[in-house]
């Protein structure tokens, strides 16, 4: 066992994950001290990523979306011998970096494969342009064939199938991510008898992300969302019964999911705004913090 390097102050994202890089560290730099006194090797499951050490992946495929978001595929440049896949848990997420002249930082970003795609890429991103991010334009800015460093997995939520009877998921804009990953988890488990209920925020129809999955997803007995809109448009582009909503989402809107119960969980992933407002509403009406959680 190679005793872990700790990370550098460049290294964190400053986005308050959970657990954070420097946790990661730690949690490895204990196995190895019980590892050198024991001789004892932890159990653990080989990954074509890595939590304490960066790995090069090159620009598969870019699809844009609309003028400010792109789809982004990452593949690895395996060697013969390197036969390990990328693996992750649903709602994980992966770091990577980014250098300049005189700048080192990173940013966090949900990776994404869903179930039913036959394309050989090893994950994806949903890239958002923003004006003053280096990160993303950096990423934005990527062409086919590019390398870029990536670490990870990094993540606290558990998906336990069947411990809840709903899943209530609220996302705001590329905030859907991680939502995607743990609803096609569900779907594709026979098993799991979970019932989802999406509400998506979105500024307009043109950044609806993942429009057609969603889409399919509801042919599911088990899966339902509505999409809320903050700028009115055309529903001359709707599907055929397409949940959209051409007004802003109020904390009324989620009144007909009334009662909600210790067998609720309910998942918020957007701005901190975004988040602690509702997390303020579900609180008001009853629903315990433990069945809260904040990506």
């Amino acid at each position: 066992m190679k005793q872990p390097v700790e990370p550098s102050k460049e290294d964190c994202c400053n986005s308050g994950c959970n657990p954070c890089i420097f946790d990661v560290y730690e949690k490895q730099l204990r196995k190895y001290e019980i590892f050198l006194t024991h001789n004892e090797l932890p159990v653990t499951t080989e990954n074509g990523i890595l939590q304490l050490e960066y790995t090069k992946f090159f620009v598969h495929n870019i699809y844009l979306i609309c003028d400010s978001h792109k789809l982004i595929t990452f593949k690895k440049l395996r060697q013969e011998k390197d036969k390990h896949l990328v693996q992750w848990n649903p709602g994980d997420h992966f770091l990577v970096k980014y250098f300049s002249d005189n700048t080192v930082c990173t940013r966090a970003y949900t990776p994404i494969k869903l179930k039913e795609s036959k394309d050989s890429f090893d994950f994806s991103i949903i890239v958002k342009l923003y004006n003053s991010g280096l990160v993303s334009k950096y990423l934005y800015n990527l062409q086919k064939g590019d390398e870029t460093l990536w670490r990870g997995p990094y993540g606290s939520y558990e998906k336990i199938t069947n411990k809840y009877k709903r899943l209530i998921m609220l996302a705001q804009g590329t905030g859907i991510a991680p939502f995607i990953s743990i609803i096609d988890s569900i779907l594709s488990d026979e098993e799991d008898m979970t019932r989802m209920f999406l509400v998506y925020c979105c500024s307009s129809i043109d950044v609806i992300l993942f429009r057609n999955e969603l889409y399919n997803f509801k042919s599911f007995w088990n899966f339902t969302y509505k999409v809320f809109l903050s700028s009115p448009s055309d529903h001359k582009n709707t599907k055929y019964q397409e949940p959209i909503n051409n007004f802003k989402l109020k904390c009324e809107d989620l009144v007909t999911l009334k009662p909600f119960t210790c067998n609720d969980q309910v998942l918020l992933c957007g701005c901190s705004d975004f988040m602690e407002e509702y997390k303020g509403f579900f609180k008001s009406e009853g629903l315990l913090l433990d069945n809260i959680f904040l990506f």
